[in-house]
């Protein structure tokens, strides 16, 4: 298999188009590398809901993109401008969560992975309580809880990044 250069990933790129509503869902058809390169492979259907335009130092992201019935969520976070103790912003992400998941078409009962980011790990319990109040109890996500000294902006004690089936 040869090696992916940088004009691969440029070829890439530049087949995806960029949404021009930031909160409706949008089909975007991303070409292959080898299909740029006129091997005429077939194309990945690729949904993406949030496309995020920079302002100051946030970045283009996608807050969520579906691809063959699986949907991918960026890292969510409680709204900065509103924080309070760890319950109240893991409360906060999981809501926001679950608006994700219901624009893409999908709910908790078939999240598949999670990853979680304290930023301090003496939250871990209390982060836990509500976390497992509002999960799926009979159709729980693998999941894996990390300390990370500081996340995107101060005051922020939790981020969640969740990847479900459709």
């Amino acid at each position: 298999m040869p090696d992916i250069t940088r004009r691969d990933i440029g070829n890439i790129s530049a087949g995806a188009a960029v949404a021009t509503s930031a909160l409706l869902p949008r089909r975007v058809a991303a070409a292959t590398a080898a299909e740029q390169n006129g091997m005429g492979a077939p194309t990945m259907d690729i949904q993406r809901i949030g496309i995020l335009q920079p302002t100051g130092d946030i970045p283009i992201i996608s807050l969520a993109s579906i691809h063959d019935n699986v949907v991918y969520l960026c890292g969510i976070t409680a709204d900065p401008a509103q924080l309070g103790d760890v319950k109240d912003q893991t409360r906060q992400t999981l809501d926001r969560i679950d608006r994700l998941l219901d624009k893409a078409g999908t709910n908790k009962s078939k999240l598949l992975s999670a990853q979680v980011w304290l930023t301090d790990m003496a939250h871990f319990a209390d982060h836990n309580s509500v976390w497992n109040a509002w999960v799926d109890a009979k159709n729980p996500p693998v999941r894996m809880c990390v300390q990370s000294p500081q996340l995107w902006r101060p005051g922020l004690l939790v981020e969640i990044m969740v990847t479900a089936a459709k």
